[in-house]
């Protein structure tokens, strides 16, 4: 379920001794295998197990080091079927697919060390802004890889990129983070055929019923002139933890034109530069905590009808925030509202989607016997359409290492929504995860 985050950690820890005695490497790593059946057809969707090893060196020196690899195996291959051809991908943070069901990636892998009092982060991670739960606002520094739509947490849809990151502080009242990413990888969607390859009008081209007589990606590949950067500075001002933020960036989802001809119609698809502002805040009355975020983007393309545009898109800005009040006036409970609007400034011209859009998420977590047991439910709602996405997880400790988990996704609404369109993916889910 997007945004739950896997608590199992594991590992041996072995002191190297000799010259640098002070020296420490931990090996360890969580192995996670799941099963669901889709509701609606009784179908597999997917038989998976994700091992997922784990190497953290912590040197005497001051600089560490830590690697991340997955590797991934799908006895079902309904969520990305064949080998995906990683064409949003850069060369250096592509997977390797073992034929048809199985992948291996390099997740992570990173130098840590503190050069003047500051904090230096090199390699290849994930940089993570804001903290919206199921749906996104200023987490727009990694992209995401929708292979099960919004239904993976987010740190395991990220695509990490290779970047560096270096904080630092200001003076007794601001800090700072500066993040350079020379990494051109962005959003990877399932192709045709896929389970969750989208089909509502707001997320795929639909415009033309003419046959497609070509088609062609323009992707950047300039390492330093086509590399992206941000700037975040915050600082706590009455109560309230407050940033700034600036992304400069290509956007992730790429702009797509379609160009009529005589045989058909020729489908072109490039990434734009575009700028980010944004912001958060955030604070805390006795159970009840108070979240916002915002975000303004200078150049957003959408689609837009045949008779409007030639080439099917229409530019405008786009502001959206986030409003979040969380309440934890219950023993081991918590209870989480968030009204998510965005609006498009498109000058009164036509297009797929409404000038605004409102989404609202209600999340409800609960633990019982000690925290052994866990109940989650979170319903994302689109109150413009009526349709939305509703999840419910119940996951047990059953060890120290070991978690046992069942879950159920349900998609509601019309098939041209954004979550109505996987109606049929309706599932249920049975896994486990394990930390050695």
């Amino acid at each position: 379920m997007s945004g739950v985050t896997r608590k199992i950690t594991a590992g041996c820890i072995f002191v190297l001794m000799g010259p640098i005695s002070e020296a420490s490497v931990r090996v360890g790593g969580i192995v996670s295998a799941t099963h669901a059946v889709q509701t609606t057809d009784a179908d597999a969707q997917k038989s998976e197990v994700i091992i997922l090893p784990q190497l953290e060196w912590r040197s005497p020196f001051g600089i560490d080091l830590t690697a991340i690899a997955r590797i991934r195996a799908d006895g079902q291959n309904r969520l990305e079927p064949g080998e995906p051809d990683q064409a949003a991908i850069s060369s250096w943070s592509r997977r390797a697919f073992l034929g048809s069901h199985a992948e291996a990636e390099l997740r992570e892998f990173y130098i840590e060390a503190y050069p003047f009092g500051t904090y230096l982060k090199l390699g290849k991670q994930q940089i993570v802004w804001g903290q919206t739960d199921g749906l996104k606002v200023l987490d727009r520094v990694n992209p995401q890889r929708y292979r099960e739509f919004i239904l993976e947490d987010f740190e395991s849809s990220r695509i990490p990129l290779w970047a560096a990151k270096w904080e630092f502080s200001m003076n007794k009242d601001w800090d700072g983070q500066l993040i350079l990413l020379p990494d051109q990888t962005y959003h990877e969607v399932p192709a045709a055929g896929a389970a969750y390859a989208p089909t509502s009008p707001e997320l795929a081209v639909t415009r033309s019923d003419r046959p497609v007589t070509g088609y062609n990606l323009e992707k950047p590949d300039r390492i330093l002139a086509d590399a992206d950067w941000g700037l975040q500075l915050s600082t706590r001002v009455r109560g309230w933890d407050v940033s700034l933020n600036y992304l400069y960036h290509y956007a992730d989802t790429p702009v797509i034109r379609l160009f009529e001809q005589e045989s058909g119609v020729h489908v072109h698809g490039f990434y734009e530069r575009t700028h980010t502002f944004g912001g958060s805040a955030s604070n805390a009355f006795g159970d009840f905590t108070l979240r916002t975020e915002m975000g303004y983007t200078t150049n957003r393309y959408i689609q837009a009808p045949a008779a409007v545009e030639q080439d099917g898109v229409i530019r405008g800005g786009e502001f959206t925030y986030a409003l979040g009040v969380d309440w934890m006036g219950l023993s081991d409970t918590l209870v989480s509202v968030q009204l998510i609007q965005s609006w498009f400034d498109r000058d009164g011209i036509p297009a797929v989607r409404d000038t605004m859009e409102t989404d609202a998420t209600l999340l409800v977590e609960r633990t019982f016997l000690n925290e052994v047991l866990t109940l989650r439910n979170q319903l994302i709602q689109d109150i413009d359409t009526g349709d939305g996405l509703l999840s419910v997880e119940l996951a047990y400790d059953y060890l120290a290492n070991l978690e046992l988990r069942i879950e159920a996704n349900v998609f509601y609404g019309s098939q041209h929504g954004r979550f109505g369109q996987f109606d049929a993916r309706d599932h249920l889910l049975v896994g486990f995860d394990y930390g050695f």
